[in-house]
């Protein structure tokens, strides 16, 4: 696949280049025989080559969108995707950092008087009790 898109490109290329070259002669012939002026004759052969790359655009767009469906349908993810992936990738790791950095209770602290677990959402003294970051007590 990739060697029929390379082909494509380089004839896309020469045919440029033949082009470019072909309209120049012609354009030179007619002033030689005296049909156009000089200028006139500039002015054709930019009309002419810029219609070229105009439908040079359009065969390069199809190309594109053409090797996309290609690409996309043997599975390979498009650069949209793959930045989402790499997003979701960076969120999840920051969770995994907060989550490592939450401070552990031990299963003894975590035991009531009557020797049940308590949860950190259970009610203690009749108020929600959620572990608190440390405070930096160095000011009193």
């Amino acid at each position: 696949m990739f060697d029929t898109l390379e082909r494509l490109i380089l004839l896309q290329i020469g045919a440029a280049a033949v082009t470019r070259e072909r309209v120049q002669d012609a354009v030179n012939r007619l002033i030689e025989q005296g049909r156009i002026e000089r200028e006139e004759g500039r002015a054709m052969a930019e009309e002419v080559l810029t219609r070229a790359r105009e439908r040079s655009t359009g065969a390069r767009s199809l190309i594109g969108t053409s090797l996309q469906h290609s690409l996309r349908g043997v599975g390979v993810p498009t650069r949209e995707d793959y930045e989402d992936l790499l997003f979701r990738i960076e969120q999840l790791e920051y969770r995994v950092r907060l989550l490592e950095q939450r401070p552990e209770t031990s299963a003894e602290s975590s035991a009531s008087p009557t020797g049940e677990p308590t949860s950190p959402e259970s009610p203690v003294g009749g108020a929600n009790v959620a572990p608190q970051p440390p405070r930096d007590d160095s000011d009193s």
